[in-house]
């Protein structure tokens, strides 16, 4: 049976993200469909709007076949290393045939060109970039920039989101020498931040944006509607939204009792922004406004608010650095699988590169000392994030361990 891969965050699932996946089964003429997703918090360094169950449910009910969860240690970094971790989860299932993608363009040979440029650095290329990047640009921004001036890459292109995402997927393949072949998706619908609602296929933040601003009716119109039951439900009972900005206090209380040295050790802490991060603590107190002092044009808003939740979760560069040189992953955690398919679990038990996890109560079992530490890392993340939800009934502790995976 041929099976594709997506890597996705689903915050929430909404039609666009229904029709890259009939799509994708069409063009590619697959049978199944296997999704890495990120768990309780995304790769901007937010909390998902919805837990990871809700999320694997409406996936599973809209032609994914089994969820796999991307650890928080990398769905919340910058894109290499979400993209590296996610391919490699695909790659150690030993059952997925392509690797499928959105992408702005839907171009596969241009971004295979970018990609391979950006894998083979040159002098001039590297020469470039630290010459960009001391004139304060970001570092997506500085990279683009380079590959423009040695390249015929427009680096605007170079600087969409589903395209960063996208190089660093092919770059992920060819660094593991993976049997996965790449295909890409033109994304339908308004781009990456349309705050429209009445577009085709509306973003992601534009129907968060709907639920938090009482717009439900327009909201509801842009996701499937076997959907309406499992969202609503979430924020009927208090288990969503979960926000960004309701860890103020966790977070000031980690900040305030961490000195510099502390802070440098922090994952993507770098170049003396230690300091600029306590002196944001000195005079603020929300998140909103930590995150303006301390972002500037070099430091974007999404790297501060990734390095924020680091403090908040303790996740270190050395840690990261660590388990992004293994060859395999320690587990693959299934987040849910739909019975019609259900042979599916039982080819990936069979043909995985590494143990599987659909019981966490039998982690111990089963996971070596690198195991049982992601594991209990992912557990200190979901303990976080339900401390926001807004029913406190729904704030209990260990909800890894107690809620079970999805069956559809």
């Amino acid at each position: 049976m041929k099976t594709i891969g997506i890597i996705t965050e689903y915050n929430p699932f909404h039609l666009g993200h229904q029709y890259m996946i009939e799509d994708a089964k069409k063009k590619s003429c697959a049978d199944r469909v296997v999704v890495v997703m990120s768990g309780n918090f995304v790769q901007r360094g937010e909390p998902a709007f919805f837990d990871k169950w809700t999320r694997a449910k409406a996936a599973l009910a809209n032609g994914a076949d089994m969820v796999l969860e991307l650890p928080v240690l990398f769905a919340a970094a910058n894109a290499e290393t979400f993209a590296r971790a996610a391919v490699r989860i695909l790659e150690d299932t030993g059952i997925v045939d392509v690797l499928c993608f959105g992408s702005e363009s839907g171009n596969l040979t241009s971004l295979q060109e970018a990609a391979k440029l950006m894998s083979n650095e040159t002098e001039e290329f590297r020469s470039l970039l630290k010459a960009n990047l001391d004139e304060g640009m970001s570092y997506p921004s500085a990279r683009a920039k380079a590959l423009e001036t040695i390249s015929n890459i427009n680096c605007e292109i170079l600087s969409q989101p589903n395209h960063i995402l996208a190089l660093e997927y092919l770059k992920a393949l060819e660094h593991y020498h993976c049997r996965m072949i790449p295909m890409t998706i033109k994304r339908e619908g308004a781009n990456y931040h349309n705050p429209s609602l009445i577009a085709k296929f509306a973003s992601a933040s534009a129907i968060r944006k709907g639920f938090l601003e009482d717009q439900m009716a327009q909201a509801y119109a842009q996701v499937p509607e076997n959907c309406y039951a499992v969202y609503s439900k979430a924020l009927s009972l208090g288990t969503a939204p979960v926000l960004w900005k309701n860890y103020a206090d966790a977070l000031n209380y980690k900040l305030r009792t961490m000195s510099a040295e502390d802070l440098r050790q922090i994952f993507e802490v770098t170049e003396g922004l230690e300091n600029r991060i306590l002196r944001a603590v000195d005079t603020c107190y929300e998140i909103e406004d930590l995150i303006e002092f301390i972002k500037s044009k070099r430091y974007t808003r999404t790297k501060i608010q990734r390095i924020l939740l680091h403090i908040l979760l303790d996740i270190k560069a050395a840690e990261v650095s660590y388990f992004m040189e293994k060859p395999h992953m320690p587990y693959l955690r299934v987040l849910g699988f739909c019975k019609e398919n259900a042979d599916i679990l039982g080819d990936l038990t069979m043909n995985a590169k590494c143990p599987i996890l659909t019981n966490l109560k039998k982690a111990p079992e089963i996971l070596d000392e690198d195991g049982l530490h992601l594991l209990a890392l992912e557990k200190t993340a979901t303990n976080l994030y339900t401390m926001a939800a807004p029913n406190p009934l729904y704030r209990a502790t260990n909800q890894d361990f107690t809620i079970p995976m999805a069956i559809l």
